[in-house]
């Protein structure tokens, strides 16, 4: 009995110590890289334009936004930047024309339809916040990243004003 005792002991400890070491493996995880973005009025990192965020298919990117500037801001990723804002700005002349103030504009469903339409991420930050997210893409690309608020500098826009980047996916 105390041979088949001292066994089962010695089993159970060798079953324990094999799953300490194969838990060990399991629960390592590779690092996420990260980028912080200080949002200043108009630029990322700075006074105009932001940094190129380079990054590959499938890779993880921690992205920590800390809004440094006296009015809102976002950071929304799109594929088309340029028709983004061509579309926002003949759309802010379109409200304008039937005349909705600035406030009106930026509140409507047409402008709020663009950002649907365009955004494949849009993160609001207020001034004096910090917001961080995670980006990923699992296709090759090249993204932008900008600011379409319209306050201060109605009627352009903050990226108008220089407040882009961009982001490049390789394979």
């Amino acid at each position: 009995m105390k041979k088949n005792t001292g066994l089962a002991i010695i089993a159970a400890i060798a079953v324990i110590a094999v799953g300490a070491v194969t838990s060990f493996y399991l629960l390592a995880q590779p690092k996420i890289r990260e980028t912080t973005l200080e949002m200043w009025d108009f630029g990322y990192n700075g006074p105009s334009g932001g940094p190129t965020i380079k990054m590959k298919v499938g890779e993880t990117v921690k992205i920590i936004l800390i809004n440094r500037g006296g009015v809102g801001h976002e950071f929304m990723v799109v594929k088309d930047k340029d028709a983004m804002l061509t579309e926002i700005r003949d759309t802010v002349n379109e409200l304008k024309a039937q005349g909705l103030d600035e406030e009106d504009i930026e509140g409507s469903h047409e402008i709020h339809e663009i950002h649907e339409k365009y955004a494949e991420e849009d993160v609001a930050v207020e001034p004096g916040e910090t917001k961080t997210f995670f980006l990923k893409f699992d296709a090759p690309g090249t993204y932008s990243y900008l600011c379409t608020e319209l306050e201060i500098t109605f009627p352009q826009t903050h990226a108008d004003k220089g407040m882009y980047g961009k982001i490049v996916v390789e394979p």
